[in-house]
């Protein structure tokens, strides 16, 4: 049996997967201080199953994994398999090969291999036992322990050549049986003492075994008796059942009987509701009619007496229309004669102005005769009379204009007047229409119910 390799992966230095192989005969670990040498030999005593962290020079078992550097993360885990050719049997295992493997997690929790299988440490302890191998065998020699094996003191190499000689198992499987005795011991002086509290409860137990016996004698003895009652009530029930089931037959005919009558006046009771609704809708419609009614009478009221006022209004505006009326007939009257009076002075200067213009065609015939024969000033005489004649003549132009413009305004001022006189009486019609109209619906008696 020889070492023939070791993987490393994310223990301590070993970041990444690394694997040793080892061939038969002696091989070297050649490297300067810090590259790591140590780290492998800490592997395998870690894999072995090395529990104190000092050991493995680390204040914690959760610093053999990678922390990470400046280039590279922490991991999360770290992990050793070490690989053992079993060609010789010196393992109790059916293998060539035996691969023992330990990870542990940062959160603490170890696992333990072998051969890809989970075991426990103690059977990895169980397995190496006797071979050599193990965390504190002589297969491991570290610093300092060549003064341990070579000392004068027989308890210092003791350990050591126990496992050369392959006593250790059977010193370890002493010690298990020993401590196996020993509680066995232990367990034989409490079965004792409990036969010795037992026997002292065997007479009161007995009592209680007694009662008990009474107890289940008593309780058949109840079990029948209640059994009894039991089939008692049955049969009391069976026979009210029965009479019931009676009653309840004589209850079921009357009911179809009642059950008939009640369908019979139930008809005639919705017959008697169909009739009542029909009554009441009726009341309900003449109650709205009356209160239509009493309303329109009351606008009636309202409204005869707003014709009253109207016609007292009324009657008070006739008599104002009926003195417009004659006002304005009067001022007809006197714009008539206005009128009259102004077609009489429109005429007389009508006829002035012909004669004037016959005057001043005569004159114009006179001058031109004489224009020859006059002098100069008798020239300029008759030019100043003409002036006076045209100045004369335009006066009465213009009279007769104003008196044409104030009998064409008389005349549209008296179309008007007719125009409202029109209205005024057309108003008047329509008002006594309305009053004969409301003076007969007054004089109407109201309806009655």
């Amino acid at each position: 049996m020889f070492l023939k390799r070791i993987e490393l992966s994310g223990f301590k230095s070993f970041a990444d997967k690394t694997e040793l192989e080892f061939v038969k005969g002696i091989t070297a670990v050649v490297g300067p201080n810090g590259s790591g040498k140590s780290n492998i030999s800490d592997g395998i005593r870690w894999v072995l199953g090395e529990q104190s962290a000092k050991s493995l020079r680390g204040g914690k078992m959760e610093d053999v994994i990678f922390a990470g550097s400046d280039a590279r993360r922490a991991v999360n885990y770290g992990e050793v398999s070490l690989t053992l050719d079993n060609a010789s049997g010196a393992l109790p295992l059916d293998f060539q090969e035996v691969t023992v493997t330990r990870r542990v997690h940062r959160s603490g929790e170890s696992e333990y291999m072998i051969n890809k299988q989970l075991c426990r440490l103690k059977d990895i302890t169980e397995l190496f036992m006797d071979t050599g191998i193990g965390k504190e065998a002589y297969s491991i020699i570290g610093q300092g322990r060549i003064e341990e094996i070579l000392s004068t003191k027989s308890e210092d190499r003791r350990a050591i050549f126990e496992e050369a000689s392959g006593i250790v198992k059977y010193k370890s499987r002493k010690r298990e049986a020993e401590r196996k005795l020993d509680d066995t011991e232990q367990n034989l002086l409490r079965i004792h003492d409990l036969v010795s509290e037992l026997e002292d409860q065997i007479e009161p137990l007995r009592e209680q075994s007694e009662k008990a016996i009474r107890y289940k004698g008593l309780r058949e003895e109840l079990k029948k008796s209640e059994i009894a009652m039991y089939v008692h009530q049955i049969d009391q029930v069976h026979a009210q059942w029965k009479e019931t089931s009676e009653i309840a037959e004589r209850l079921k005919k009357d009911q179809l009987a009642l059950s008939t009558v009640v369908s019979k006046h139930d008809a005639e009771l919705e017959t008697h509701r169909a009739e009542t609704r029909r009554l009441d809708a009726e009341l309900d419609k003449l109650q709205n009619e009356l209160l239509q009614i009493s309303e329109e009478f009351e606008k009636c009221e309202g409204y005869g007496e707003v014709l009253k006022e109207r016609k007292k209004n009324y009657g008070a505006q006739r008599e104002q229309l009926t003195g417009s009326i004659a006002l304005l007939e009067q001022r007809k009257a006197e714009q008539e004669a206005e009128l009259a009076e102004a077609r009489d002075k429109l005429t007389a200067v009508q006829a002035q102005l012909f004669e004037l213009q016959a005057q001043l065609g005569a004159e114009e015939q006179r001058l031109l005769g004489v224009a020859g024969d006059l002098s100069m000033g008798t020239e300029e005489q008759l030019k100043a009379e003409l002036l006076d004649k045209l100045n004369q003549m335009a006066q009465v132009k213009s009279g007769i204009r104003y008196g044409e413009q104030q009998a064409e305004a008389i005349v549209r001022r008296l179309e008007r007047l007719d125009e409202e006189r029109g209205k005024w009486e057309e108003q008047q019609r329509g008002i006594e229409v309305r009053k004969a109209e409301l003076e007969r619906r007054l004089e109407r008696p109201p309806s009655t119910i």
